[in-house]
C-alpha cells in the first residue's frame, strides 16, 4: 500500500504544476521526470510526439535519474521501426518487459535500447484534444527485468494526461499569445496608417501652397500632371507598406523601381526613356526616409522632362541606387547637357527647392549637377 499512496502523493504533487506559469517545455519535461522516476522506482523517463508527417518521432526531452541528463531532439524514423509505429498506432499502452523480445519493441533493441542500457518498458499514448501526438515512455535500465503492476499503469496514464494538460495549456497560452500580438500590430498599423495619411495630405497641402506663392505657371493642366506624379509616389509607398512584413519600413530599391515604372509610363509618348539600377544589398529604410526620397526623385524626374521635351531630343532619365557599408548613393538624372542649375536656383524653381529641403531634412549630401550632364547625386547615412 506504501507505493500506492506515494503515487497518489506524486500524481497530486503533478497536477499542481499545471498552475505554474511555465514557457520552457524543458523544465517542465525535468520537473515531471525526477517526480515520477523516484515514485516508479526506475531510472529512465522521455517524451516523442509525432512529426507532422507521422514518419517520425522526435524527443522533447529525455532524462536519465543515475545522470541527471537531460537531451532532447533525438529522432525515431518509421521507416526503421516499422512494427514500433504500427503499435503506438493502436492508440494503447506498450507493455514490454523485455525490450529485446517483445514483438512491438524488439526492433529498438541495437540502435535505442543497448545503447541507453534499456531492459524493460512501458509507452503510454499521449493526446491533445482527443488526438494522439506522440508517446511517454518509462524505462528500466540494467539487467533486471520489470513488471509494470497496474497501479504503475495506472499511474502513467494519470501522468501522461496531466503531461497533455500542461502541453494544452501551453499551446492554448501560445495561440493567445499570437492573437494578442496580432491585434497589438493591427491597432499599430492603423495608427501608422492614420498617421502617414495625415502626414501625406500635409505634405501635399505644403506643396500646393508653395505653387500658389510660386504662381508662376497658370497652365492648370501642367500642375495637375505634376502633382499627378507626386501623388503617385506616395501612393506606391502605400503598395510596398501594405505589402511589407514590416509596419513602417520598404525595400528602398523596390519602391524606386516601382517609381521609375511610373515614370516610363508617363513618358511613353516623349523622347524620354527611363532605366533604374540598384547595386549592393536589400536595404530596409523608414517610410517617411523613403518617401521623401521618392519625391526628391518625383522632382528630379519633373524638371528633367520641363528642360528636355521643349528640346526635342532623346534623353535618359536614369535612377541608380548604391548601398555602402555606411551610406546609400543616390544618382538620380538625365544624360542631356547644358542645364543650368545656379540659374534655375536663383530664378525661384519650385522643384529645386523642394530638392534642396528635403535633402537637407534628410542629412544627406548634395551634389548638383554640373552642366556636363543633369544628375544629382545624394549620400544618404544609413
Amino acid at each position: 500500500m506504501s507505493i500506492n499512496v506515494n503515487l497518489l502523493e506524486e500524481l497530486d504533487n503533478l497536477s499542481k504544476i499545471h498552475n505554474l506559469e511555465r514557457e520552457d517545455i524543458d523544465a517542465m519535461m525535468a520537473e515531471f521526470a525526477k517526480r515520477i522516476l523516484h515514485a516508479l522506482r526506475i531510472d529512465r523517463m522521455n517524451v516523442w510526439l509525432f512529426g507532422d508527417d507521422q514518419q517520425q518521432l522526435v524527443s522533447v526531452g529525455e532524462y536519465d535519474l543515475r545522470s541527471h541528463y537531460f537531451k532532447k531532439d533525438s529522432v525515431l524514423l518509421r521507416k526503421n521501426f516499422p512494427a514500433y509505429f504500427k503499435a503506438l498506432e493502436e492508440n494503447k499502452i506498450i507493455l514490454a518487459k523485455n525490450i529485446h523480445t517483445h514483438p512491438a519493441t524488439k526492433e529498438l533493441s541495437e540502435i535505442y535500447a543497448r545503447p541507453n542500457d534499456v531492459i524493460s518498458l512501458m509507452d503510454i499514448p499521449l493526446r491533445m484534444e482527443g488526438v494522439m501526438i506522440g508517446v511517454m515512455c518509462f524505462e528500466k535500465t540494467g539487467d533486471t527485468e520489470k513488471e509494470f503492476s497496474p497501479s504503475d499503469q495506472f499511474f502513467a496514464l494519470s501522468v501522461s494526461q496531466v503531461f497533455a494538460s500542461n502541453m494544452e495549456a501551453r499551446h492554448r497560452r501560445a495561440v493567445q499569445h499570437l492573437l494578442d500580438k496580432a491585434l497589438q500590430e493591427k491597432e499599430l498599423l492603423i495608427q501608422e496608417m492614420n498617421h502617414r495619411v495625415k502626414n501625406n495630405f500635409g505634405i501635399l497641402i505644403s506643396l500646393i501652397r508653395l505653387s500658389k506663392q510660386a504662381g508662376k505657371t497658370k497652365d492648370p493642366l501642367v500642375l495637375l500632371d505634376e502633382y499627378e506624379h507626386r501623388i503617385m509616389s506616395m501612393l506606391r509607398m502605400h503598395d510596398l507598406l501594405s505589402q511589407s512584413q514590416y509596419i513602417n519600413k520598404v525595400d528602398l530599391s523596390s519602391y524606386l523601381k516601382k517609381l521609375a515604372e511610373e515614370f516610363k509610363v508617363s513618358a511613353e509618348n516623349t523622347m524620354a526613356s527611363v532605366k533604374f539600377v540598384s547595386k549592393g544589398e536589400v536595404v530596409m529604410v523608414n517610410s517617411g526616409m523613403a518617401l521623401h526620397i521618392g519625391l526628391i526623385t518625383t522632382e528630379i524626374y519633373l524638371n528633367s522632362l520641363k528642360h528636355g521635351l521643349p528640346k526635342q531630343q532623346h534623353f535618359v532619365f536614369e535612377i541608380v541606387m548604391d548601398v555602402q557599408p555606411s551610406s546609400i548613393i543616390i544618382k538620380a538624372g538625365d544624360d542631356l547637357k547644358g542645364f543650368d542649375y545656379s540659374t534655375a536656383k536663383r530664378n525661384g524653381s519650385l522643384g529645386l527647392q523642394l530638392i534642396a529641403d528635403i535633402a537637407s531634412d534628410l542629412g544627406a549630401k548634395m551634389i548638383t549637377p554640373s552642366g556636363e550632364d543633369s544628375f544629382y547625386h545624394f549620400e544618404l547615412p544609413q
